[in-house]
């Protein structure tokens, strides 16, 4: 049963068209939905996300990401994003970090958890935050790690196979799913890597 005092009716018809098109992943679907899908679910970890930085030809900085308000206060209550893990997408050979976090949200009142990918830039995905699948509620610890495991696993191995990108190189930070687990579901995917040091810095 959906709370009223956590959605509002436009959040409501997002949420239930974003879960009748899961998984939604980038140059194959409209991420819009999944946009805002990840802004309510992760509204309240918004200062942890990954944060780009640009300085101008003057010397000035400035913060990539953009912030977002939440019209239900409730929600700040009532949904705690739990952090995966963190990962360095970057392909450059500049040795340039950019950091991919992944988080399992539960959304009260769907009894689903939602996985969002969230990154320092919009120029990947077309948006800094998107939710690319969702699971159903469990209460355990390890069966959440599971479960958010194979998703990440399916997004992984869309992004090899279909956009031909490089595995990521480095895990920042673990969360929820520890390092060895993540080095294994990246070489489950990425078989053929060569040097799969996979670094925790």
């Amino acid at each position: 049963m959906v709370i009223p005092s956590l959605y509002t009716r436009e959040d409501q018809m997002l949420i239930e068209r974003w879960m009748r098109s899961v998984p939604a992943y980038p140059e194959r679907d409209d991420l819009a939905d999944a946009n805002r899908v990840a802004e309510i679910a992760l509204y309240s970890v918004q200062c942890r996300l990954p944060q780009g930085l640009s300085i101008k030809e003057d010397g000035s900085a400035t913060l990539g990401r953009k912030t977002w308000q939440n019209p239900v206060g409730l929600r700040n209550k009532l949904v705690f994003p739990i952090h995966l893990l963190e990962v360095d997408r970057d392909d450059s050979q500049l040795d340039i970090k950019c950091p991919e976090a992944c988080y399992a949200t539960l959304l009260p009142g769907y009894n689903a958890y939602v996985i969002t990918i969230s990154q320092d830039s919009a120029e990947s995905y077309g948006y800094f935050d998107v939710a690319i699948s969702c699971f159903q509620a469990v209460d355990e610890k390890n069966s959440i790690a599971a479960d958010a495991s194979l998703i990440l696993r399916e997004w992984w191995q869309f992004q090899h196979k279909e956009l031909r990108k490089s595995h990521w190189n480095r895990l920042l930070k673990q969360g929820l799913i520890d390092a060895g687990s993540a080095l294994r579901l990246r070489n489950e995917v990425w078989s053929a890597v060569e040097n799969a040091d996979g670094i925790l810095s």
